[in-house]
């Protein structure tokens, strides 16, 4: 039940993978777990405390889709080009280690993982992976930044889950491009078809692009991520082995947290610790750190953020709504399909 936007440990009745327009529900007992179609491109499962009123989520998912003005075209940017340039050196060293699946991958991102694997929490849809991984995901990122206000020499807060590394890349090619330095944590926890390859992980990707001197941004944390970010629970195989190896191969600092509250609440310390204050927050795919545990979080749309007119209050209402509060604009990629629309990227087309 790992991403708060992204994913469950069984469908719906009715319903598959993650791209749904509603979903349905039953009244459930204090202490269950329910589906829920969010404003990203996943179903959720939720903790529950009685009946939830789906009609509401099915209304808004349909206002959201009515709402989206016509597409308007990228021009194609520098940061869909250093996009290429990243995905073609990650591509190349994935065929190298005998990772690479051409089936799976066709446009040769390098970014698409496997299906199951002890990093797979929930369900994932493979067109939203490789939606993501489309270089002109980059220059819509970069967009997003510009109209929040982003600058040369601001500091922006990533957050990412390891179910779309398409968004992670394009989130730290567009802050390259721009000249934005990035305080980047990073959780393992994965959707199907994410970053569920544990011998060729993004911090991994992350590494070669330093070295070869394609991005600067380093990361600054990593986190097991998944169920209240202690990969609570997943799909098919006990993930701590698998995830104990890769936290400690790390050299950055490692964010076990005790329980959800403390891992949002290290990472908010983490961010705080910019030369400047963070002009802008980012988060990248359905993290619990990000979307926090209150249902309003199926209000607040994709992309680029606005402040709502209330936000909830307690310890675990995640990064998301904490920028929001403080009037630091949001950038949030989990809705694939709706950015590729808004911006005119092909979606589902390889």
């Amino acid at each position: 039940m790992v991403e708060r936007g992204g994913g469950v440990r069984h469908p719906a009745p009715g319903v598959q993978g993650e791209e749904v327009s509603a979903a349905t529900e039953t009244e459930q007992p204090t202490g269950c777990s329910v589906f829920y179609a969010g404003a990203g491109d996943e179903i959720s499962e939720r903790p529950c405390g009685g009946t939830k009123n789906v009609r509401k989520i099915a209304v808004f998912l349909l206002g959201l889709f009515l709402a989206t003005g016509p597409a308007r075209a990228l021009e194609r940017g520098p940061a869909s080009d250093l996009m290429r340039q990243c995905e073609a050196l990650i591509c190349a060293e994935k065929e190298r280690r005998g990772l690479f699946d051409p089936e799976a991958d066709p446009g040769r991102s390098g970014l698409i993982g496997v299906e199951f694997s002890p990093l797979t929490t929930s369900l994932g849809e493979l067109a939203d992976k490789r939606a993501a991984a489309r270089p002109e995901m980059a220059d819509a990122v970069a967009e997003y930044l510009r109209r929040a206000g982003v600058a040369s020499g601001d500091w922006v807060a990533v957050n990412a889950s390891a179910s779309f590394p398409g968004f992670c890349l394009a989130a730290l090619c567009a802050a390259e491009t721009l000249g934005v330095h990035v305080q980047f944590v990073f959780s393992y926890g994965s959707s199907m078809y994410g970053g569920t390859q544990p011998e060729f992980t993004f911090p991994v990707m992350l590494d070669l692009l330093n070295a070869s001197g394609l991005l600067r941004t380093r990361l600054r944390a990593v986190a097991p991520g998944g169920a209240w970010d202690r990969m609570g629970e997943v799909l098919l195989e006990d993930p701590l082995p698998t995830l104990r190896v890769l936290l400690d191969s790390r050299c950055e600092e490692k964010i076990e947290a005790a329980g959800l509250a403390e891992a949002i609440r290290r990472r908010l310390e983490i961010f705080g610790e910019t030369p400047r204050p963070i002009r802008c927050f980012v988060n990248c795919g359905g993290a619990w750190t990000s979307m926090g545990l209150s249902e309003r979080v199926l209000e607040v749309g994709y992309g680029l953020l606005e402040r709502p007119v209330s936000v909830p209050q307690g310890n675990e209402r995640g990064l998301i709504f904490e920028y929001l509060e403080r009037g630091v604009p949001v950038v949030h990629l989990l809705y694939a399909k709706g950015i590729c629309r808004d911006f005119g990227i092909p979606y589902g087309e390889e």
